[in-house]
């Protein structure tokens, strides 16, 4: 008797099963957000015991950031060939020990290498990662689940900078490592108790036994008997599709208005995590009040996680986008006036956290739902990886005009540009996606049209 795996998993509750890959995917991205964090908040620290401007680190604080473009692009599409939990086991792995060693470096050469591995372990994670979380979701709630999951990286770097100045008191920044790959090689173990993606196995033609046990904990009404076979409406002859796919003439227009906007958000994204407290702390502030205050960037995102998903699940996530950079842009406005009132400030950087940060966890969501099964870790790994070059740019363009002494107000000026051609670009994105639905075959089979 042959089942159709969606409908079984999309038909199920929230069961505890469901629960547990949300969550454990959930770490994977918390403490993926922590560990691109934790050089933002050592960057002042290490400047001054080596006696060299900020500006200078510009490509220390930038190497992670190479290294996930990197592994997105060429490493992340691999879980769509060995399975998501086998590279997100092993890559995460990569991120915990090459943390640990960070902190053992005596020269900027040391420190590039190591966040460059770093960096090299969380593009291959964090994709996939989004991708089992996403294949778990039910369907009716999955563009919302996987946000609230997204919501992880943020949380992790708000943790980061929330915790920095206790521990840099207590040993410095090369602690602020020690801590970050001590707590990624502890939840290295939990991550073990995920299953594999049963769309996955069921595209691979696995064990039909297995698939079926799995069911059974997913959707109470379903009961395994041998003889029992899956299979994926879009299944295709080979049960994987290459990056080609995503630019087949019914999903080019919208994949590539998909990359310019993860391009410029995570760029936008990566500039204020990365120089928001270095550049506080130059304007001013003490450097625990900079590092906190910082955080607040993150925790807009977190806020603004939670609050889009919200949104996105009664409006869609294209019309909550647009409206959210838009808000964005005037509170960039705002805060490139020097802004000095200190309630003012967390404000004004708790709505750019929201717009930006809490954008891309929906844009995440958005890409992990926008693709089929056979294409889903390639679809949300290119974006990914697209995306991260513009994280390159955007905080090694800032340390560059920082070296060169531009002033912080006009920094975020400067921003205010790109993030106007986010809102523009999603409401474009819109468009794509529902001329692509009305053919034949949408392209996710459960995509937001809204």
């Amino acid at each position: 008797m042959r089942f159709d795996i969606e409908k079984l998993m999309d038909g199920s509750r929230l069961s505890p099963m469901h629960v547990r890959v949300l969550i454990l995917c959930g770490l994977a991205a918390f403490l993926d957000g922590y560990d691109v964090a934790v050089m933002a908040s050592a960057t002042p620290s290490v400047a001054a015991a080596w006696h060299i401007r900020p500006g200078d680190l510009r490509w220390i604080v930038t190497a992670a950031v190479i290294g996930i473009a990197a592994s997105a692009l060429i490493v992340s599409p691999l879980g769509d060939y060995f399975g998501r939990r086998v590279l997100l086991l092993t890559s995460f792995a990569v991120v915990g020990v090459a943390t640990l060693m960070a902190s053992t470096a005596n020269s900027e050469n040391e420190l590039f290498v190591w966040r460059l591995l770093t960096g090299i372990g969380l593009g291959a994670s964090l994709p996939n990662a989004l991708a089992l979380g996403a294949e778990y979701a039910p369907a009716k709630s999955r563009t919302a689940l996987v946000a609230l999951l997204a919501c992880g990286i943020s949380l992790g770097s708000a943790t980061s900078g929330l915790v920095a100045p206790p521990i840099l008191d207590l040993g410095g920044w090369r602690a602020l490592f020690i801590t970050g790959g001590l707590v990624a090689l502890l939840a290295w173990l939990p991550l073990f108790a995920l299953p594999e993606s049963l769309r996955f196995l069921t595209a691979r033609r696995r064990s039909p036994e297995k698939i079926g046990r799995l069911l059974e904990k997913l959707n109470g009404n379903y009961k395994y008997a041998p003889g029992h076979t899956f299979t994926l409406p879009e299944q295709t002859s080979s049960g994987k599709l290459s990056v080609s796919y995503l630019l087949t003439p019914r999903l080019a227009s919208a994949t590539l208005l998909l990359w310019l906007v993860f391009f410029l958000n995570l760029g936008l994204l990566y500039l204020m995590s990365t120089w928001l407290s270095t550049l506080l702390n130059e304007d001013g502030l003490p450097l625990a009040q900079a590092l906190r205050t910082a955080a607040m960037f993150q925790i807009g995102g977190v806020v603004g996680g939670f609050g889009l998903a919200w949104l996105m699940q009664r409006w869609g996530p294209y019309l909550v986008l647009s409206v959210s950079y838009t808000l964005t842009a005037g509170a960039l406005a705002m805060l490139g006036t020097h802004v000095s009132n200190p309630v003012l400030l967390v404000l004004l950087i708790l709505v750019t956290g929201n717009g930006i940060n809490g954008g891309q966890v929906a844009l995440n969501a958005v890409s992990a739902t926008l693709y089929p099964t056979a294409a889903r870790a390639t679809g949300v790994g290119w974006a990914l990886g697209v995306g991260r070059f513009g994280a390159i740019v955007g905080p090694f363009a800032a340390g560059s005009l920082m070296a060169a002494g531009i002033k912080l107000g006009h920094l975020f000026w400067l921003a205010i540009i790109p993030t106007l051609i986010c809102a523009i670009a999603v409401t474009l994105l819109r468009l794509a996606v529902n001329r692509s639905a009305e053919s034949t075959t949408p392209i996710g089979s459960t995509n937001p049209q809204t």
